[in-house]
């Protein structure tokens, strides 16, 4: 009887300290050292003298704290401080990606050793840095030893679009710099994973899914073209784009059937004295941990080739693990592997995505001699909708109208025809030169074609806060079960009085993060009015592109006005991506559809908001005096934008409109360069608030410190871009409530 109950309470017992433990591991990574996990380790101590299973709970809970520390410690302090990167020092590294090519390609470095510093086995170092000098003619997985100047990664950072600091963060990317390069060698093991992607890409060439067949045999995304990216996304299938569990299972069981097919081939009879079914499990999980390796390791991968091998294990064993163990237990491995895999979202998206299939295919098990496939699959992308959709708004901004008859497609289309006819592909061109898949791939094209007809597939809701993610899985996990059914309405209550109690600002402010640069939008009642357009580099990386349209798009604000202050690239680069947003419909007011002309002189109304350019009135020497200053008003908040004009076009402009100057927000002219910001101008505006646009690593050392003196005299708040982040001040009234990106997205391991 002992013994039993022992059996009974391991598992449970293993449960609960991998429960704690990822709880530890999720809490620690996002609120170490604030007072949230006081209030959770308090919480949990409080449970622990009362019910004694709780302990198990503590004990995974502060041992998750533990790991969390000691990874971030070992693993993601960077090796060398930024006082440490002074000078130029000697490095060896591994090109890991090419990220743009040319006369200085730029490619991202996994360093093996920096100066005297050799990077231990255990870690990643990792540098996004230019090449000149001695370079050899493939880069990708090439071993390349210089001399770098290096500095701390550090990028922009907006509300509502990609962080490149947490990327960065997450992938050990610790520096940014150039490098002069000796010498070039390749490195075996780099070699491998790069050989199997050359040859995997020559084997596709001509094929008009070449990008996608690449992508799921590789889960290289560098070749998807940005188009197919999107559409993908509008119809739904994003998922089958990122190497996931769907993959992995389909290679799994191609392995399997492939190794069982290949014995009963070989031997007609099988002796019945082995056990072929070890083989069989090995092969296929060898098989489909090298897909996972040379995939690239993602997360979602990790955990389906983990549930797998615990899967294997208890079948071979004889013991029974549930679907929920499995998966908890294989989450607590992830996160004792790594607790940062908690910020990447294919995480969530992984594990939810199976938590809904397992409580799906349990719910209909009663039923499921007299439920057709079709039916089950059905049930199961509805369910798959309605779980994910919350992480989707918030990653996307809105969800795909058409996703659940397009996967019901695509889904067994993919299993039973694509994945198999693809590896028969890759054997045949290897053998005879034979492209299985060129007719298959004609159909296919053409199918994605005439879906491209149908521009309606997606639909862009708007942000959707975090708090409110976490109501909705609340919500949904109370509706598991019928004693916990009834409180759901608790946090469902809570989100609506989010919602409703969530007053919007009577006009917004928008400073971006643009680096150095402008871009600065204003909205009222959904309508928005952009002021320059930041910058665009080696022609290929437009900040509007990837900045400025993808909050316009999240926020679900219409452009209506754009002006561009003047003809420099860091304020009109974006002015071809802004072409192709809304073929410039925006410039007509103030530039007669001309962004590289001045502006014109006029007042337009954009609801209650009066927008006026002030300046230029004559033409002066020079594209910063030149500049249009824009004056934005409600009647008793006012906006200054004067563009980069200088002393001289300041003068001027008080002379003749000193009466507009007053006002509560000043966009530093010059991005707070000495040239301008004259003393008189500046008693003349008496902003409360003044901000400076620019980039961190800013070879003028702006602002100047005399600009800074100035202001300081007249008793102005300073913002600063480069240190802040994107700067938002909300108007309600005569209220001006500022925020910035870097308080509101603030981590405790990229302070």
């Amino acid at each position: 009887m002992d013994r039993l109950l022992w059996h009974v309470k391991q598992p449970f017992t293993s449960i609960l300290i991998c429960c704690g433990l990822i709880s530890g591991c999720l809490i620690s990574v996002f609120y170490l050292g604030q007072w949230q996990w006081f209030v959770c380790s308090g919480v949990l101590l409080f449970l622990c003298g009362y019910f004694k299973t709780f302990s198990s709970v503590l004990a995974g809970f502060i041992l998750g704290i533990f790991v969390t520390i000691c990874h971030y410690r070992l693993v993601y302090v960077p090796p060398l401080a930024e006082k440490g990167l002074e000078q130029e020092v000697s490095v060896i590294g591994n090109v890991r990606k090419v990220i743009g090519t040319g006369s200085n390609p730029y490619v991202s470095l996994e360093l093996t050793s920096i100066g005297q510093f050799k990077v231990p086995w255990y870690r990643r170092v990792r540098a996004n840095v230019s090449l000149n000098g001695a370079l050899p003619g493939d880069l990708q997985g090439a071993t390349l030893a210089g001399t770098a100047t290096l500095r701390p990664f550090r990028s922009r950072k907006n509300f509502s679009v990609f962080d490149a600091e947490l990327y960065a963060f997450r992938n050990q990317i610790f520096y940014k710099g150039r490098v002069s390069v000796v010498d070039a060698s390749y490195d075996h093991s780099e070699r491998l994973r790069t050989s199997y992607r050359t040859w995997v890409s020559q084997a596709l060439d001509g094929l008009h899914f070449s990008w996608f067949y690449y992508v799921i045999l590789t889960g290289d995304k560098s070749a998807v073209p940005q188009a197919d990216k999107a559409y993908f996304q509008s119809l739904g299938l994003s998922h089958l784009l990122a190497i996931s569990g769907l993959h992995v299972a389909i290679v799994f069981a191609l392995s399997f059937g492939l190794y069982k097919l290949t014995l009963v081939l070989m031997w007609s009879r099988l002796s019945q004295h082995h056990n072929y079914q070890l083989g069989y499990f090995t092969f296929a999980l060898l098989l489909s941990g090298a897909y996972v390796w040379l995939s690239g390791m993602q997360v979602s991968a990790q955990r389906a080739w983990l549930m797998a091998l615990l899967g294997a294990c208890c079948f071979l064993f004889a013991r029974h693990l549930s679907p929920a163990r499995t998966l908890i237990y294989a989450l607590a491995v992830i996160l004792l592997a790594n607790p940062f895999a908690a910020l990447n979202l294919g995480l969530y998206f992984s594990f939810f995505a199976v938590v809904t299939i397992f409580m799906v295919i349990r719910s209909t098990a009663r039923e499921s001699q007299r439920l057709s496939r079709v039916k089950l699959l059905l049930y199961l992308q509805c369910g798959l909708f309605a779980v994910l959709l919350p992480l989707t708004l918030y990653s996307y901004h809105g969800f795909s109208l058409s996703s659940i008859p397009i996967n019901l497609l695509v889904i067994p289309l993919l299993s039973v025809v694509i994945f198999p006819l693809l590896l028969i592909h890759l054997l045949s061109v290897m053998t005879t030169g034979w492209a299985v898949l060129a007719v298959p791939d004609t159909m296919l094209n053409s199918a994605y074609q005439w879906l491209n007809a149908f521009p309606y597939h997606w639909w862009h809701s708007g942000t959707m806060a975090p708090e409110l993610v976490i109501l909705s899985y609340i919500a949904l996990l109370l509706c598991m079960s019928a004693l916990t059914r009834p409180f759901a309405w608790v946090p469902v209550s809570a989100a609506l009085m989010v919602n409703l109690t969530e007053r919007p600002p009577d006009w917004q402010v928008d400073v971006f993060d643009v680096g150095h640069g402008t871009a600065v939008l204003v909205t009222s009642q959904g309508n928005g009015l952009l002021i320059d357009l930041g910058a665009s580099y080696f022609s290929r990386y437009s900040l509007f592109e990837n900045v400025i349209k993808p909050y316009l798009q999240a926020h679900r604000i219409t452009l209506v006005h754009t002006v561009i202050s003047h003809d420099d690239s860091d304020h009109n680069g974006g002015l071809a991506a802004l072409y192709r947003y809304d073929g410039g419909r925006s410039l007509a007011q103030f530039h007669q559809g001309d962004g590289k002309a001045l502006c014109t002189l006029k007042t337009v109304q954009m609801g209650k908001l009066s927008i006026e350019s002030l300046w230029p009135v004559e033409t002066m020497n020079s594209d910063n005096n030149n500049s249009c200053v824009v004056r934005v008003s409600d009647g008793t908040t006012e906006l200054l934008l004067p563009g980069d004009i200088e002393q001289v076009a300041e003068q001027a402009l008080l002379a003749l409109q000193s009466e507009k100057m007053p006002s509560e927000i000043l966009i530093a002219p010059h991005h707070g360069s000495n040239t301008s910001s004259s003393m008189g101008f500046v008693s003349a505006v008496a902003p409360q608030w003044v901000v400076f646009s620019r980039g961190y690593h800013s070879p003028w050392r702006l602002p100047h410190k005399e600009v800074v003196a100035r202001y300081q005299s007249t008793g102005s708040q300073m913002l600063d871009t480069a240190t802040a982040g994107q700067v938002r001040f909300k108007i309600t009234g005569s209220e001006i409530q500022p925020e910035t990106a870097r308080n509101r997205k603030s981590f405790w391991f990229l302070r």
